[in-house]
């Protein structure tokens, strides 16, 4: 006859886990800008959180940011330089690190990146900014949008 699982040890919440659950993705729009070797490159995100970034990127313009050999690859690292545009009065300079990308339409596809070597500063102000759009009850992301 079979014993039932009992699990002895507790489990440990890492810091990332209360990140996580204090700072979800929100849906909210902002300016991106991709400063690429051939020059800069807008679009416009519709979600952010502490640690992710997500885009809206035209069909055409897609190898810009993730290069054809990506899609096949998900071992491969890509990184951007980007100045995210948040609000008239703040601006982040981060490094963007593409998680996925997938197609929504024939026009275009959605680019989830990951942000990546942020200060403590950075990370400071990012924080305090997720927490007045908490406060002003921005929606979360619904992964049905």
């Amino acid at each position: 006859m079979l014993q039932p699982i009992t699990l002895t040890s507790k489990v440990n919440k890492s810091k990332s886990n209360t990140k996580r659950k204090r700072y979800p993705l929100l849906s909210l729009e902002f300016l991106v800008t991709f400063l690429l070797d051939s020059g800069e490159f807008h679009t416009s995100a519709q979600q952010i959180s502490h640690e992710e970034v997500r885009v809206i990127c035209p069909a055409g313009d897609i190898p810009m940011l993730v290069p054809r050999t990506a899609h096949h690859r998900p071992d491969e690292k890509i990184i951007h330089q980007a100045e995210l545009t948040l609000d008239k009065n703040f601006k982040l300079n981060v490094k963007l690190q593409v998680l996925n990308c997938r197609r929504y339409s024939q026009q275009g596809f959605n680019i989830a990146f990951r942000i990546v070597e942020l200060t403590d500063e950075q990370q400071d102000e990012l924080e305090a900014f997720l927490n007045s759009a908490i406060d002003k009850n921005i929606p979360t992301a619904s992964m049905f949008n």
